[in-house]
């Protein structure tokens, strides 16, 4: 009996009754993708307007007194959300070609707020063989400094 009921069983999965590819759905493709570009005019961002005046009246990045630079970033620069401030920085700055507006603020604040750690980095390091010379320097006037004090006791002429 149990040799009977057990090909039954198997007989729905032979045919394929419950196989995965037994239920078909419609298939949504896309045949070709869009890529939206969103277009900002300078209307859109006072901070552009207000860079347009700010270049005008500093013909140079050196020439920026800290003063501009403090209104400027605190004033307007920072008050830009991270999107806005994303788009700003890659404008072109309107000094000299090539150079954006995150360059030129990236600049400033580097001038005027200039890190420290980084400048400690900065420092020259000694090398090995520069470190050895000086160890051995001080080692030798240190032994030369023993040996005469050892040479003046022995002599009598200190106590």
């Amino acid at each position: 009996m149990k040799k009977l009921i057990l090909p039954l069983l198997l007989v729905p999965m032979m045919f394929g009754a419950f196989s995965k590819n037994s239920v078909k759905t419609d298939v949504i493709d896309v045949k070709t993708p869009a890529i939206s570009y969103a277009i900002r005019n300078t209307e859109e961002h006072p901070f552009l307007d207000y860079w347009e005046g700010f270049v005008a009246t500093h013909p140079a990045v050196c020439d920026i007194t800290e003063k501009d630079f403090r209104e400027m970033y605190y004033q307007h620069y920072l008050l830009l959300d991270s999107e806005e401030r994303e788009y700003v920085n890659d404008q072109p700055d309107g000094y000299d070609d090539g150079y954006t507006i995150g360059q030129v603020i990236k600049t400033l604040v580097n001038k005027y707020y200039p890190n420290h750690q980084k400048v400690k980095e900065e420092k020259q390091k000694l090398d090995q063989s520069s470190i050895i010379v000086i160890a051995t320097v001080v080692a030798l006037v240190g032994a030369t400094a023993i040996s005469v004090l050892y040479i003046l006791k022995n002599q009598k002429v200190i106590k």
